[in-house]
């Protein structure tokens, strides 16, 4: 909109044959102007978000202050900019006779500090307001439960016909998690464990601005106990909060673990030895990162391995990666837009059990095994200084869940094979396709030889996350990460299990584990009566020893039995004969002993 003025004014002065000259230097000094002045606002934008990124800010909120800034001195130097033309420049005899300028005046610099007073209103109107919470989901796909309504966990189905003989015993653990690029999900976020028909056998959900992933098994002073993390994960992966959550077989909870000394405990990571638990957590730090191509003032993800104490939640060991793992290993290209370099990104810890521990670094394509006392690496597979020779088909890129196993020269792992995240959901093509990977490791020729391979196409591309798990029968189970699916495989390769999960929800791990649910809360219940006939719903969230289900009514004095029926699903509907109104469910394990009762309640139309 200036730009025809501004060539106006600047030529209307001109003698005659000096207008050719004059626009010129105005389209240069515009040219040359608006560049340097685009620079030096970004600068100062980008300089204050690293500033505050390094400060342990958010990186959102971050950046939106740097560019704020920008934005109140771009304004500045214009308000600036109309002043000195309203008063500087010099006005033709001609318009100074027939034009009231100086009654102008005043109107065109209240008009100018309107419009910029209004952006200012703007900003901090609008500022901090948010979208949609992190955790915010519909209720497509998902199951609705009468005994449990508060409850919507995906609905997870197979993509082929299930052996489900020759599957291994246990349950699947998984979590609802939302695709970065495509929220919202379908269905709650939590940690969800499902049985091989892949039926809800219970399920958290977490607070709506936060999301969960890696529910796990784990071993807390000698007892079984499940573990997961939930917090908060900006759209480009980076953590910003992060919590990871203990709970014994009852689902009481036992410890709640958050990082010290402004490190965030990310979801990659949880493995409890005793009452310690061994995390990956990640701390932006500012860094000159000139050498690498960056900015000299950028910032930077730092990720270690750390352990802490869960009864008291105090640090007892870190592991930096910086201290070890030069910057140029990264395969990460630098950002360019104010957002930290995530030149590592742990995303697993193995503990073999030998003083060491076994650490893997997405952005390096590589795998550390870390003496634990002095700190120093053994050894490292892959990445741009690998021990050893990768053999034909056994090279890996962007890697997640590496692990070794003791007495055996086998590691596993899961391949992503993809990708460098250029920004904005977009990533550059992977190279070949994601699969789980399975190596033989020769430690005194130093070579590494592919052992078996688990693959969903050729055409099959996981952008991050992942997991392969080796199973008690010998099969495999593979978590697919990014891509909305988790496998069971047997030892020749063949597919037992396909799973995918509704839209765009993903998993961060799948595996399968034993467990026994024993939950302190009663069994739900509920009764619907439409048409004559009387349903009664029954549920007990996260009880694994339920076979069967008896319905009791109380109506006209002591309770008596008027239906029963086998367990069948997360919910069983039960249809009941009579005129009963109020009901109570028992829950009945495999010996046909009652092992839990719910709250009597009243039947309601619907």
């Amino acid at each position: 909109m200036s730009i025809v003025p501004s060539t106006i004014a600047a030529t209307q002065s001109a003698k005659q044959g000096q207008q050719g000259l004059a626009s010129g230097l105005v389209n240069t000094s515009r040219q040359v102007g608006g560049g340097l002045g685009i620079a030096v606002l970004i600068t100062l934008a980008t300089t204050l978000t690293s500033h505050l990124i390094g400060k342990g800010h958010a990186v959102l909120p971050a950046l939106t202050d740097g560019f704020r800034l920008g934005y109140f001195i771009g304004a500045g130097l214009c308000a600036l900019a109309a002043v000195i033309t309203f008063t500087l420049v010099p006005r033709p005899a001609a318009a100074e006779q027939t034009a009231p300028t100086t009654r102008r005046f005043p109107t065109i610099v209240l008009a100018t500090g309107g419009v910029i007073a209004a952006f200012v209103v703007i900003a901090f109107v609008f500022g901090g307001s948010h979208g949609a919470p992190l955790g915010s989901y519909t209720t497509d796909s998902t199951y609705k439960y009468a005994s449990e309504p508060d409850l919507h966990p995906p609905v997870i189905r197979t993509t082929i016909p299930t052996q489900t003989s020759k599957l291994a015993p246990g349950y699947i653990f998984t979590a609802n998690f939302y695709d970065l690029n495509h929220p919202p999900m379908r269905g709650q976020s939590g940690p969800l464990i499902l049985d091989h028909s892949l039926q809800p056998v219970w399920f958290k959900p977490v607070p709506i601005d936060d999301v969960a992933g890696n529910l796990s098994l784990q071993v807390y002073d000698g007892k079984p106990v499940l573990a997961w993390w939930q917090g908060t994960i900006t759209t480009t992966g980076d953590t910003e909060t992060g919590e990871d959550v203990v709970v014994d077989q009852h689902y009481r909870p036992l410890a709640t673990l958050r990082a010290t000394n402004g490190w965030v405990l990310t979801l990659h990571e949880m493995l409890i030895r005793g009452h310690y638990a061994w995390v990956t957590a990640n701390k932006n730090i500012p860094r000159n990162l000139s050498r690498y191509g960056g900015a000299y003032n950028g910032a930077l993800i730092d990720s270690a391995v750390q352990e802490y104490d869960l009864r008291t939640g105090k640090l007892v060991y870190s592991w930096d990666a910086l201290d070890h793992i030069p910057l140029s290993d990264s395969r990460a290209t630098l950002p360019t837009n104010g957002f930290p370099w995530d030149a590592y990104h742990v995303n697993s810890i193995n503990l073999p059990g030998d003083g060491t521990f076994i650490v893997s670094m997405r952005n390096t394509w590589a795998a550390y095994k870390v003496n634990i006392a002095s700190g120093a690496i053994d050894w490292t597979l892959g990445g741009r200084h690998s021990s050893f020779n990768v053999g034909k088909g056994a090279d890996f890129e962007w890697q997640h869940d590496v692990v070794v196993y003791p007495g055996t020269p086998l590691v596993t792992m899961f391949d992503d094979h993809c990708c460098q995240i250029t920004g904005g959901g977009t990533y550059v093509n992977p190279t070949a396709p994601s699969r789980g990977l399975v190596l033989k490791l020769d430690q005194q020729h130093h070579t590494a030889t592919l052992a078996g391979q688990y693959s969903h196409g050729s055409n099959f591309d996981s952008e991050y996350m992942g997991s392969t798990e080796p199973l008690s029968n010998g099969n495999e189970f593979v978590g697919w990460g990014s891509a909305p699916f988790f496998s069971e495989y047997d030892s020749s390769g063949n597919v037992l299990l396909d799973a995918r999960l509704p839209g765009s929800d993903i998993t961060y791990r799948a595996t399968v584990e034993p467990w026994v649910g024993k939950p302190v809360d009663p069994p739900a219940a509920a009764a619907r009566q439409a048409g004559g006939k009387t349903t009664v719903y029954a549920s007990w969230n996260g009880a694994t020893e339920v076979k069967a289900w008896r319905v009791q009514s109380a109506t006209g004095g002591a309770p008596t039995t008027v239906a029963s029926a086998t367990k069948s699903g997360f919910e069983t509907g039960i249809a009941v004969k009579g005129a009963y109104k109020t009901f109570r469910v028992q829950a009945l394990d495999a010996q046909g002993h009652v092992i839990g009762t719910s709250k009597t309640i009243t039947a309601t139309s619907g």
